[in-house]
């Protein structure tokens, strides 16, 4: 089980599309898309201020649970993706494995230089 805290990136935005993702680098787009869901509901407030928990649990059948809860509502909208790692072949999967070490410190660098 992991638990991430994330918010909005604008003013008054009322929902958000929380799109999921497998692999081990650190950028979003060297990673492979696995499902998405939507939050709505999000009290109209500055970016930055609504506080929503993501929590990623994998059971014991290799099915993945995300949720997504505000903070200050309780209000939650979750997705299971239930044989999403079946779209990669174990090759592609150990490949990603491989990139993911041989480029840690390329993505240490962008990830440093896209938060500056």
């Amino acid at each position: 089980k992991k638990t991430t805290i994330v918010t909005t990136y604008e003013d008054n935005q009322p929902g958000v599309v929380i799109k999921v993702y497998e692999g081990e680098r650190a950028m979003t787009r060297d990673n492979h898309f696995i499902g998405q869901f939507e939050l709505t509901g999000i009290p109209l407030e500055p970016r930055g201020v609504p506080q929503i928990e993501v929590i990623f649990h994998l059971d014991t059948n290799i099915i993945l649970h995300v949720s997504a809860i505000i903070k200050s509502t309780g209000k939650m909208s979750s997705i299971t993706l239930s044989n999403y790692n079946e779209q990669l072949s174990h090759k592609e999967i150990n490949r990603m494995i491989n990139e993911a070490e041989q480029f840690t410190q390329e993505d240490n660098k962008k990830k440093t230089a896209n938060r500056s």
